[in-house]
């Protein structure tokens, strides 16, 4: 066990994705001129999740030896700092026996149509995975069905798209086609097929909160480099459920692997479960407005945001504190020690601190706070 009175440093996954990811994440984090990092598209880098590692022997993000665990950085498993404790999280990890929060740092285009089953539903298989999303700068997202829709219809394009990639995959294994064809051919049916026509597709726009804890609704990361040249960069906060068990796809944006592979399409699930309700489909119903220092607010996290110059004492008054730093740079000080966190990287608070103080090393800090809910 290690000291649950002081922050820690935690090392973030970095998870390369040369199709879709980019450079804003290494950028922001300054880790752009890393030799064995600057050549890398980072799609995500994991924040907070039930396999973090913390750096107990590096209290700044600005010292040399302070590395992503891409880069094989050592650190102490997050389960040694006996977070059980915490009041709030001893709840929902009834559901989520481990660390129960997975917060998530992505630069993506191009995702999967996808959706993730309603809080409550019992499957065999499908596990709810409430999420909510942060946005860092302006995207293109399809979210939600459109009102009217043929759901019908909607299926047998999927289907026709899954059939048809099966077919291309089968191929290009089989070497009876190159990959370059079968991603040319997929393309063009697909355009035919047009499965957008089904949902809305939306613009983003800078600091928009998307809330979609309630589960049940459409929703994918969509690549046009002329609307978003960035892609989609989202902070994403949601329970720590892994994509096998959780994500439900009907079309997977025509992609083949470089070994021919596809992904596992759900199309008979999607349609089981996804909400089909005009109001519940609204970009109305799923946006969040900030109110006061509160980001968003569900039953299984809370999203703030603290805008900072100088000191501010925090209380610890429900379960851990995990600390983003937006923008600035942050001294974090508790009983047994404190932490320095540049723009990009993160930290830890556990509760049994009870208390800490925030400093701002620069003119104005921006810090988001996420922590389980009550």
């Amino acid at each position: 066990m290690i000291s649950s009175k002081r922050p820690y440093l935690v090392i973030p996954l970095l998870i390369e994705q040369p199709t879709w990811g980019g450079d804003y994440i290494l950028t922001m984090k300054k880790w752009i001129q890393n030799p064995s990092l600057m050549a890398k598209k980072i799609g995500q880098s994991y924040e907070l999740f039930g396999r973090s590692k913390l750096q107990v022997n590096i209290t700044d993000t600005t010292d040399p030896r302070f590395a992503p665990e891409m880069g094989n950085a050592e650190g102490r498993p997050i389960e040694d700092l006996g977070l059980t404790e915490d009041r709030d999280y001893i709840q929902l990890s009834r559901i989520i026996p481990h660390m129960p929060l997975l917060i998530k740092f992505t630069q993506a285009a191009g995702n999967s149509f996808q959706m993730h089953v309603k809080p409550g539903t019992s499957h065999e298989r499908w596990k709810p995975k409430p999420e909510s999303w942060y946005y860092f700068e302006d995207g293109l997202i399809s979210c939600g069905v459109k009102p009217g829709a043929d759901i019908g219809r909607y299926k047998e394009v999927c289907l026709e798209i899954e059939a048809m990639m099966k077919d291309l995959s089968a191929k290009v294994q089989n070497s009876d086609m190159s990959i370059s064809d079968a991603l040319r051919t997929s393309k063009e049916k697909i355009k035919e097929l047009n499965p957008w026509q089904f949902v809305n597709i939306l613009e983003t726009k800078k600091d928009d909160l998307i809330d979609l804890s309630e589960g049940g609704i459409h929703h994918s990361w969509e690549e046009d480099r002329t609307r978003a040249p960035l892609g989609n960069v989202v902070y994403e906060v949601q329970v720590d459920v892994m994509d096998p068990y959780c994500t439900i796809r009907s079309f997977d944006q025509g992609k083949i692997k470089e070994d021919g592979t596809i992904r596992e399409i759900h199309v008979d699930d999607y349609f089981r479960y996804i909400d089909t309700r005009a109001d519940h489909n609204d970009i109305k119903y799923l946006s969040r407005t900030r109110k006061d220092d509160n980001l968003l607010t569900t039953p299984y996290y809370s999203l703030d945001i603290i805008e900072l110059s100088g000191r501010s004492p925090q209380e610890i008054s429900h379960s851990f504190h995990h600390l983003f730093v937006k923008s600035g740079s942050v001294r974090v000080e508790c009983g047994d020690g404190s932490v320095m966190v540049t723009a990009g990287h993160s930290c830890i608070v556990p509760g049994q601190a009870g208390t800490y103080t925030l400093t701002s090393r620069a003119p104005q800090s921006v810090i988001l706070k996420t922590y389980i809910a009550n």
